[in-house]
């Protein structure tokens, strides 16, 4: 690759830290009660320091003070609270594994994408569970209901009832799990105009930003002395304090020191939860793991059509496509969601240039990219004229993209932190599908930490081990990936 590679810049460029004055999202409209919570000092000397306060994040907290009897956690977050990727998403419960299976039993062999299938079923569970845990329901307004696949062209329906048959032909249980419908069916049954096939699947939708805030408070109630969270307490820098020839307690019990703006803290283990922004302190995962801009909108169809809220949500699945007058790249995804209460639709998807998408900057959304959802979306209904439709709100969120299209969970070595010492984890790159990955993976990891084996549940593909980092999470692969849209 040459060192100029345009494409190569973007996926190894710094992402800095999160912007100060991002769009503002419409799940945040009406901010939480701890919103901005911070101590007054920040505290130090913890055993655990978490960057990041979204779902994953608010994984990591509450595994580690479940299962740790005297464990003290501090959350940073660099702006408000919940204010990245998981307040800024498309409220999408659902998982895409069956649609990726072929290729991951291509790359990972049969056991291990049966795993990832069985894992991110079951994390969607998970959510639905922790929402009733702590009497949510209501206020996130999860809807268990589910998830019409929709495909825009015959080949890639195509691909993916071979993918489906695939899965159901290795994994008999699996079967029942995907319903294959017919583009009469999708049309009749769902009102759903242009597709050449659909498919049904378990899946759900959420009010994300209120489910974590309310879970977080339960928390701070529950846990006084030992969770600390720090909003508007960017971490500037980590640093490994290696201990002297003869140490004082403090230097080998709390190695590392976070630089943040409020000044230092020090702690015994770092978990990075930051996702697309990972690569700003760990700037050798630079390109191993970039940040993906995804633009959203909420919009009013004015009862034109029916509201099927609390019945499905859908997916609509295209070949990427490039218009090389615009520059402009169609990603191949579209996701929808609609309000029960409202009916308003939750609408995103990615048609925007190389240089808009792959980028950590959300303090902009284009105009162009909103328009285009605008146009895109009464079309599916079988309506030409947007007129009568109205734009509540539009907003753009950062994703966390891998080379190789899975979450990286696990410990950090040195040769990825450049820094001595064994005490930083992450939990990252959910690639569009944090809700089917997140909560789960950030349970995973609070384990490992604590010393437990979370190898049979958790899928070896995810982890940092040797082979991945040499053939499929590499900074070639990231570039490749990207340039085959174009």
């Amino acid at each position: 690759m040459a060192p100029n590679d345009p494409v190569l810049s973007l996926v190894t460029a710094d992402p800095g830290l999160p912007r100060a004055n991002p769009t503002q999202s419409y799940w945040q409209h009406i901010p939480h009660a701890l919103a901005d919570i911070q101590s007054s000092k920040l505290p130090t000397d913890q055993d655990f320091a978490i960057i990041g306060s979204g779902i994953t994040g608010l994984s990591v907290a509450k595994s580690l003070l479940e299962r740790h009897p005297t464990a003290t956690v501090t959350v940073l977050e660099a702006r408000a609270l919940c204010s990245g990727a998981t307040g800024r998403n498309g409220g999408q419960v659902a998982a895409n594994a069956g649609e990726q299976y072929m290729y991951l039993a291509e790359t990972h062999g049969v056991e291990t994408a049966g795993k990832i299938v069985d894992f991110t079923f079951r994390n969607l569970e998970k959510m639905q569970e922790l929402i009733e845990e702590y009497d949510a329901v209501e206020v996130s307004e999860m809807q268990r209901l589910q998830k019409l696949r929709v495909f825009l062209t015959q080949g890639k329906f195509d691909d993916f009832k071979k993918s489906i048959a695939r899965l159901e032909m290795d994994h008999p249980s699996r079967k029942g799990l995907y319903t294959i419908l017919d583009a009469d069916a999708v049309l009749k049954e769902y009102e759903i105009h242009g597709a050449s096939g659909g498919a049904l699947l378990p899946a759900g939708t959420v009010w994300p930003y209120r489910l974590v805030t309310k879970v977080f408070a339960a928390l701070s109630e529950k846990y006084p002395g030992r969770l600390t969270i720090e909003t508007h307490t960017p971490v500037e820098s980590v640093e490994h304090i290696s201990a002297p020839a003869s140490p004082s307690p403090l230097t080998s019990t709390y190695p590392y020191t976070l630089r943040t703006s409020r000044g230092p803290l020090r702690a015994r283990t770092v978990v990075h939860c930051t996702n697309g922004y990972s690569g700003h302190l760990l700037p050798r995962l630079r390109g191993l793991v970039h940040p993906f801009k995804g633009t959203m909108t909420v919009q009013d169809p004015q009862n034109t059509v029916s509201n099927q809220g609390t019945a499905v949500s859908w997916g609509f699945h295209y070949p990427p496509s490039y218009d090389p007058n615009t520059k402009r790249l169609g990603y191949g995804l579209y996701y929808l969601g609609q309000s029960a209460k409202t009916g308003y639709f939750y609408f995103g998807g990615e048609n925007a240039r190389l240089e808009e998408s792959v980028s950590s900057d959300d303090s902009f959304v284009a105009d162009h990219s909103v328009e285009h959802l605008e146009v895109v979306l009464p079309r599916f209904f079988g309506k030409d004229d947007r007129s009568d439709w109205r734009l509540i709100s539009s907003w753009s969120g950062i994703m966390g993209y891998s080379s190789d299209g899975l979450p990286v969970v696990g410990r950090l070595s040195p040769t990825l932190t450049g820094r001595k010492g064994d005490g930083e984890w992450i939990v990252a790159a959910f690639n569009g599908y944090g809700m089917a990955n997140s909560l789960m993976s950030g349970e995973a990891l609070a384990l490992m930490i604590l010393g437990e084996d979370v190898s049979d549940w958790l899928p070896v593909a995810y982890g940092l081990g040797k082979k991945r980092l040499q053939e499929t999470l590499t900074v070639p692969k990231a570039v490749n990936a990207l340039r085959s849209k174009i």
